[in-house]
């Protein structure tokens, strides 16, 4: 490593230079910018373990995010415990982890603000103090899981509780019960900052109705759809007449996800570019699928 010396440059100038470097290229890059100076490694560091993905996939070679394996996270965790809580930001859990285990990650990374755990159905509630403890500002799961709900029987969903109260962005990923009860869903219209709102499941519009007529925060709701299932969105057509709500195709939640919490275009850019010429009258203004 270059021994630290005279920069030649205001030394804010030139830690904007070299952070917003770190930002913009892939995370593969990093390394060698912290060769530069000492006083380089010690902004840029943070940077390496801002974002990770744990799955089974490899990177993809101009990622901005981390991918490991969870026996990798698990890792970097016990190794590196104050980074982790200091600079972890955003986590994605995109394969099979048992619930303990998700619970260890997490409480080891109490700095984080966008969450997303894809695809697993499995009973959380033991997750509920921790999450509560993050700065969480985006959020992506199944909520009946994450509140130990079993199918059958009553239950709730608790929207006043801590983890809801900071939400900006919120994906609800649960597959609803054929006739579900709008009731237990009505709490959403009340949380305090929620200005971005999706379900990756069609078989709710009664309850998509009752959120757009009474949630008075929100900027865009997004109903995602895969290539296959968009036909099922027909009964959706009082989306055409909410300026905020759209219909999105979203192939590969992960590396959508991924590009998000990375500057880059995910399913809420999307949306709001879509809403927004919707607005301008650039489509049709009852248009509410976007492909």
């Amino acid at each position: 490593m270059v021994q630290s010396g005279d920069p030649g440059l205001p030394a804010e100038l030139e830690r904007e230079i070299f952070t917003t470097a770190a930002s913009v290229l892939p995370i593969r890059h990093i390394p060698n910018i912290i060769l530069v100076a000492r006083r380089v490694q010690i902004w840029v560091t943070p940077m390496i373990y801002r974002s990770f993905v744990v799955c089974h996939s490899p990177s993809i070679e101009d990622s901005l995010s981390l991918r490991r394996t969870p026996d990798e996270f698990r890792r970097i965790l016990s190794l590196s415990p104050t980074a982790a809580a200091e600079h972890i930001r955003n986590i994605c859990i995109a394969t099979w982890v048992h619930p303990v285990q998700i619970g260890s990650f997490l409480d080891a990374c109490s700095g984080t603000e966008t969450l997303a755990i894809l695809g697993i159905s499995v009973v959380l509630p033991g997750l509920l103090p921790t999450l509560a403890k993050m700065p969480l500002r985006r959020l992506s799961l199944e909520l009946l899981s994450l509140f130990g709900v079993i199918p059958g029987l009553d239950f709730t969903v608790d929207f006043g509780h801590q983890i809801f109260s900071r939400l900006t962005h919120l994906t609800i990923q649960d597959t609803p019960d054929e006739n579900p009860d709008p009731a237990m869903w009505a709490g959403l219209v009340e949380l305090p900052c929620l200005t971005h709102l999706a379900f990756t499941h069609w078989h709710l519009p009664p309850i998509f109705n009752t959120i757009l007529t009474d949630c008075q925060t929100l900027q865009v709701f997004v109903l995602q759809c895969s290539a296959v299932n968009i036909a099922h969105t027909e009964g959706l057509g009082y989306f055409s007449h909410d300026p905020r709500s759209v219909v999105l195709v979203v192939m590969k939640p992960q590396d959508d996800w991924e590009a998000g919490v990375n500057g880059g275009e995910d399913y809420w850019k999307r949306a709001e570019e879509f809403l927004d010429k919707r607005r301008k009258g650039e489509i049709n203004a009852y248009d509410y699928i976007a492909v």
